[in-house]
């Protein structure tokens, strides 16, 4: 009643458990901080381990949990003192986990700050750290949360102590926030017409996916292969909203009268293994333990195929899924039934899976992404029970070859399939009704090698289980090498080898690398692809050199270069992408609080004994700030690249990813004082040193959507007519092997660069100065008479002056067209004989055009910049908002804009900007779809800008 002390101890979360589930070993807890001589011990595997100097440790002979100091600052919350890393112990065990923050709200201010910290050790019996704080914008609301570990327990006891100081009475929702990150855990709930699936989140709408469920879990996509649950102890049931980035798990929400205060008890446990099974056993059994509940029911069987057990490949090949049938008309529909769990046969074909005593269950099995065979029924009735044998059909083996034209293995490919005869739409694939798009499903899209309807090739050799069917085989190595394709009908249960033929093409010119600065692996909060199959991508894609820029964490990829022996065909910056998520910037017209975007830096130093790699904690910055707190930590401030990611890309979760969309920045407005709250905001120096506008580069072509680079172009355009010269580059900001392409777009920078003789500090420079062709395909050599090409830099030039433009492309990407535009506007198009992509097999296609400058400058009467592009046409669009960015297109290529009812807003983004339709098989894009979906061909030089009149350079003005 009289809040915090500093003294008092809050007792142990959670009623014992009444049969423990192993004798624990001599010293089989253990507690302490994380310290340099230590680092090995305490530092859990896996890619989302981030324990730094001075986190807390507990371990027992199960799992190993850590708690960071309260100094340390991660993610979402604004101290430490939250779970940050998890993972069992064992052979093939890592942690996966973002982490878990407590919290009474959705805004920043509800978050709970710690400041000190304490540990307890009862050995045999337990250990515990002790955190104490306040919420994050009310002093007076005190929370004290106690993290107790035991033996022989498979996860940590959770009390959190909520006291209200104040002299108001506050309404509560003491939980705690899963942050999934997207394309990591899948998130799940028990609940009729749930289990992986979840009424969709808006946040001003919160009501309508508020549920309660009995217990929540949630597994990964990619090894290592681990799955975590939380149990409610201090009520029946936890309640709040399932979303795949963020899910909240707590108590009800309540008024608090002062003085008055809420607790919430929990289990958090973490399990091994593939699929839900291991880890919502634990929940069961803690469950029924704790709420002196039956005890559930194990359920074993065996996954057959042709009479012999099939090995679930990590839920690839084989899976069930377990539920009680929906009530009345068809039992297996997904709106009325109830998930439960899901088991991933091993090796043997055996799988077990724990279920609720006394209810009827149907066990559906599925094979890459689809239910196959009938539902087994059965009632759970004994403590154990065996449905014998599930039948299954046997999957056909693709055995793979891919070679040069020399007949040599290739060291590095990419193998794709298509389906000759696409389905009709919404009848493909899907991992229980998420992540739909995939055809066929080979594996967890998100997750390793085979994923989506994809696989790596290393050393010239894969071998895949696949769906039986009808399909094209490509076998590619990035947009600088020709297509190997071959038709081919795969039969189940028979192996069939193939061989394809893929050879380099001459595109390049001397001492031109070709990079890719915005790119993500499982280290990033939002990507489950593990390092290796990471670097292997973009070794089987023919980039030279990337940026590792994963979220909020320092990152290198050494140790897979040095495995693969690999450090002489690609170069890795070490960097981080700064991706701010507290909300929290007021901008003027919104009562909702903001973020400002995200901004990659490279190259970095890396420092593994400290939270984040190094990283600094980016929350509650504005850009300038950011830049100024970087700097460090520069690898060599000489090399140093500060880059404006997407700048207009939609928010998610209220989460603003694009700054200038964020500040609502119109194109047609000058950036001068007072002109526009945008404006204002780009040209102040938050901590006195960089302007928030002092970037060095900025995207204008993010991944494949056509819809964000015809946004960006706009943006790019404005600056540079404004004379704000920022070099515009062109990355894929691949989170995934599948979904997003490595190097699909990439940056050409001109010079004498190679990777055997790199030096970041002159290779930089030029990417600073824009000596940049961004491309998604075609290669664009454009010089002057003088030589000179695309440049930051003014140069001289006369209306007498020639451009001479070549285009160069491989035999299976269309290009349609070659652009001129100045000052912002198109000034000639001419057309290129490059649409034929029949011979996808053939070597490289060239077309050579030249332009008197003054043909291009007609009305231009002083200095201008001039861009050259290449590539399919321009997509019809249209301003719908009149905010100078457009908001529709034409997505199906019929010359109509689409959607023109549809209001522009951010929500709206899918509906306005449909996933394009497949072309059909001849079209010029059919190869190009098959390789990099939704790919629409546009490269483009940096500006040429033109003194004309021999003074100094100015820019024509908006």
């Amino acid at each position: 009643m009289g809040g915090d002390d500093g003294r008092c101890v809050p007792p142990p979360a959670c009623p014992a458990r009444p049969n423990p589930a192993c004798m624990p070993s001599e010293g089989a807890l253990r507690i302490g901080q994380v310290h340099v001589g230590d680092w090995t011990a305490v530092r859990a595997s896996g890619p989302k381990a981030a324990a730094g100097e001075g986190d807390y440790v507990m371990e027992n002979d199960l799992i190993r949990v850590v708690i960071d100091a309260p100094e340390h600052a991660q993610g979402l919350a604004p101290s430490g003192g939250t779970i940050i890393d998890m993972a069992p112990l064992g052979m093939g065990s890592g942690d996966q986990l973002n982490g878990i923050v407590q919290s009474t709200g959705l805004l920043p201010r509800d978050v709970v700050r710690y400041k000190r910290a304490e540990t307890i050790s009862h050995t045999p019996d337990f250990v515990a750290v002790i955190l104490r704080g306040t919420l994050d914008g009310n002093d007076q609301v005190q929370v004290v949360t106690r993290y107790e570990l035991r033996a022989c327990e498979a996860g940590v006891r959770v009390r959190s102590d909520l006291y209200n100081g104040s002299n108001e009475v506050n309404t509560y929702f003491l939980g705690d926030g899963y942050f999934w990150g997207d394309r990591g855990l899948m998130p799940f709930v028990p609940l009729k017409g749930q289990g992986f699936l979840h009424p969709e989140l808006d946040l001003l709408k919160l009501a309508d996916s508020w549920r309660q469920w009995p217990f929540m879990a949630a597994r990964a996509q990619a090894a290592p292969l681990v799955g975590y649950a939380v149990v409610p102890c201090s009520q029946g049931r936890d309640e709040g909203f399932q979303d795949p980035t963020l899910s909240t798990s707590g108590l009800a929400l309540a008024p608090t009268l002062p003085q008055d205060g809420l607790v919430y008890e929990r289990y958090i446990a973490v399990a091994g293994g593939a699929g839900l099974a291991p880890v919502v056993g634990e929940a069961l059994r803690a469950r029924a333990d704790f709420k002196h509940e039956p005890a559930p029911v194990v359920v074993t069987g065996r996954v057959v195929a042709g009479g012999a057990p099939l090995d679930g490949r990590d839920g690839r090949a084989a899976s069930l899924l377990f539920y009680e049938p929906a009530p009345g008309g068809d039992p297996d529909a997904p709106a009325g039934r109830t998930p439960w769990s899901e088991a991933v046969p091993g090796k043997d074909g055996r799988f077990s899976v724990t279920l609720p005593p006394g209810r009827a269950f149907r066990a559906q099995p599925h094979a890459f992404g689809r239910p196959v065979s009938t539902a087994v029924a059965f009632t759970t009735g004994a403590p154990t029970m065996d449905l014998g044998d599930v039948s299954f059909e046997q999957p056909a083996r693709l055995l793979v070859l891919v070679q040069d034209e020399a007949k040599a293995p290739v060291p590095y490919a990419e193998l794709v399939l298509v389906p000759a005869d696409p389905p009709p739409p919404g009848t493909g694939p899907s991992m229980y009704g998420l992540f739909g798009g995939c055809n066929p499903m080979l594996g967890p899209p998100h997750g390793a090698s085979p994923a989506c309807n994809r696989a790596l090739v290393v050393d010239g050799k894969v071998e895949l289980l696949v769906p039986a069917g009808h399909y094209f085989a490509y076998a590619s190595r990035g947009p600088f090498a020709s297509l190997g394709r071959e038709e081919i009908t795969l039969v189940a249960g028979v192996e069939q080898a193939l061989t394809l033929v893929s050879r380099q093409l001459p595109l390049l010119p001397p001492g031109t690398m070709n990079g890719d600065f915005h790119v993500h692996h499982a280290a990033s909060f939002d990507s489950s692809l593990p390092a290796a199959d990471r670097v292997v991508s973009f070794l089987a894609s023919g980039v030279d050199v990337l940026a590792a820029t994963d979220h909020d964490v320092v990152t290198t990829y050494a140790e897979v270069l040095d495995n693969l022996q690999a450090h002489d065909r690609l170069v890795v910056m070490p960097g981080v992408e700064m991706t701010p998520n507290v909300l929290w910037f007021k901008r003027p017209d919104t009562a909702l609080p903001k973020t400002v975007g995200h901004f990659n830096f490279w190259p970095l130093r890396q420092d593994a004994l400290l939270s984040r790699n190094g990283a600094p904690w980016d929350e509650l910055m504005e850009p300038g700030a950011m830049m100024d707190a970087i700097e460090p930590i520069w690898a060599n401030p000489a090399a140093g690249v500060r880059q404006m990611n997407h700048p207009w890309s939609a928010a998610k979760l209220g989460r603003d990813n694009g700054f200038l969309r964020m500040l609502k920045y119109d194109p047609r407005t000058p950036v001068l004082p007072g002109r526009s709250f945008a404006a204002d905001v780009l040209l102040r120096s938050p901590r006195g040193g960089r302007r928030n506008l002092d970037f060095d580069t900025q995207e204008v072509i993010t991944g494949a959507p056509r819809r964000d680079w015809v946004r960006f172009r706009t943006l790019w355009f404005s600056f540079l007519s404004q004379g704000i010269l920022r070099a515009g580059v062109a990355n894929s900001d691949t989170h995934t092997f599948a979904i997003e392409q490595a190097g699909y777009p990439r940056n050409l920078i001109l010079g004498q660069h190679t990777v055997a003789n790199f030096d970041p500090v002159s290779f930089n420079a030029d990417v600073r100065a824009g000596k940049i062709v961004g491309t998604n395909g075609p290669v664009l050599d454009a010089k002057l008479d003088s030589g000179a090409g695309p440049s930051l830099t003014p140069v001289a030039a006369t209306r007498e002056q020639m451009l001479t433009v070549d285009v160069g492309v491989a035999p299976w990407i269309p290009v349609a067209e070659v652009r001129f535009v100045v000052n912002g506007k198109l000034a000639k198009t001419v057309p290129a004989p490059l649409m034929d992509t029949a011979d996808f097999a053939g070597m490289d296609r060239h077309f050579q055009v030249k332009v008197p400058l003054g043909e291009l400058l007609a009305g231009v009467t002083k200095d201008a910049w001039l861009v050259v592009e290449a590539g399919l046409p321009l997509p019809v669009a249209a301003d719908l908002d009149n905010d100078g960015v457009v908001d529709t297109m034409d997505n199906n290529g019929d010359g109509v804009i689409d959607n023109r009812d549809i209001p522009a807003d951010e929500d709206d983004e899918a509906l306005r900007f449909p996933d394009p339709t497949r072309p059909p098989n001849g079209d010029a894009r059919f190869h190009l779809e098959a390789i990099a979906p939704g790919t629409w061909t546009y490269a483009f030089t940096n500006p040429f800008l033109l003194n004309l009149d021999g003074g100094e350079w100015v820019a024509p003005g908006l």
